[in-house]
């Protein structure tokens, strides 16, 4: 039986591996001429192995000697990504190039003991606020998959995101907590535009704005008429993107920048003199996510257009939902200050996470 030709299409998942083990081989072989040549560098005593701390200045001197490592990484990932539609863990590879957070997929794995942990933790967020006369509002934000589920290779687990999403605020309301609703108002703006960044896990301005409206609706407009306008375009290189590949290739393989317009609101002349510090003078006030934190979304400036009202961002970037929540709980802002309203951002990709309620608060010092 004679062996069969190697076709086109199979030919990248054979080069690949040949390409790997071919850069292997000459990596490593500088490595061990490299280690002969400058072995005074190298540690000596057993102690060292044995600590780690030998681990540590082997690394170091193995980026030293091969300063093409994280070139030929990039080169790797591009390869991969072209090839088998794949990156390293932390992304999920969707179609027409759209990339999701593998956070999101496992969100819907522990569904219901997520969701008793969740609604126990917010309530008592609530109580907490509540004892001090402050309303807690909470904005579940949906996966960025079930908003674009026409570009995710796997089709029931959009179906199970919007399932997470409506459970959690099920199990909110009937704890009579206040939310509102995100999902159904991004759903019916996407063709206005686009709602989620294509190769980052966050929201676009416009999105913001989606959502920033749906909570003026639900609380109501104050008298303040704040405007808004554009300010300088921005490119962002997707946080995604960067789990296969960054720098000067990602464009090469369809993951360049995206370009983002933040946008800044203004007050008008009479809300711009009141004094923000005196007493009960803040309205609202915003936590949770980069969602929140990161003004290039700008949901808190659209949040005071939408609202007609100031509100102090007190949201934070990497820290999850909980955390800041928990800052702003222990902070001078909530002692001396107190807000009528605390807008509380919370994208429920994060119920997936098993320590997510075991957060520490951040220093306020750090803030």
């Amino acid at each position: 039986m004679s062996a069969k030709p190697l076709t086109i299409a199979a030919a990248p998942a054979f080069a690949l591996p040949v390409l790997f083990l071919g850069y292997a081989v000459v990596a490593n072989y500088e490595f061990i001429t490299g280690l002969g040549r400058d072995i005074a560098e190298m540690p000596k005593s057993a102690t060292e192995y044995l600590n780690g701390e030998a681990a540590i200045q082997i690394d170091t001197y193995y980026k030293k000697i091969m300063p093409h490592r994280l070139p030929s990484i990039d080169v790797m990932g591009a390869a991969r990504y072209l090839a088998f539609r794949e990156g390293r863990p932390g992304v999920v590879v969707g179609e027409d190039g759209w990339l999701f957070s593998k956070e999101e997929f496992e969100a819907t794995l522990q569904r219901t003991p997520d969701l008793a942990e969740a609604a126990a933790g917010v309530l008592a967020v609530r109580d907490q606020l509540a004892a001090n006369g402050i309303e807690l509002v909470v904005v579940p934000l949906p996966a960025k998959a079930d908003i674009y589920r026409e570009h995710v290779s796997y089709p029931a687990i959009p179906t199970d995101l919007e399932r997470l999403y409506e459970d959690f605020r099920t199990v909110l309301d009937n704890a009579g907590i206040k939310t509102v609703e995100s999902r159904a108002p991004l759903l019916e703006a996407k063709a206005k535009g686009q709602l989620f960044l294509t190769t980052d896990t966050h929201w676009t301005p416009l999105g913001a704005e989606v959502v920033a409206d749906a909570v003026g609706t639900a609380l109501g407009k104050g008298d303040a008429a704040y405007s808004i306008a554009d300010t300088a375009p921005v490119q962002r290189e997707g946080d995604l993107s960067k789990f296969i590949v960054t720098g000067g290739l990602a464009p090469l393989v369809g993951l360049g920048p995206e370009t983002v317009v933040p946008r800044e609101a203004s007050a008008p002349p009479a809300a711009s003199g009141v004094d923000i510090f005196g007493p009960s003078s803040i309205p609202f006030v915003l936590t949770g996510t980069s969602y929140s934190a990161n003004p290039q979304w700008s949901f808190g400036e659209s949040l005071k257009v939408a609202l007609g009202a100031d509100v102090v961002n007190l949201a934070e970037e990497g820290k999850g939902p909980v955390a800041p929540m928990r800052a702003l709980l222990d902070s001078a802002t909530l002692r001396d200050t107190p807000p009528q309203v605390v807008i509380w951002e919370f994208p429920i990709r994060y119920l997936g996470q098993t320590q997510l309620w075991n957060a520490e608060p951040a220093k306020e010092a750090a803030q």
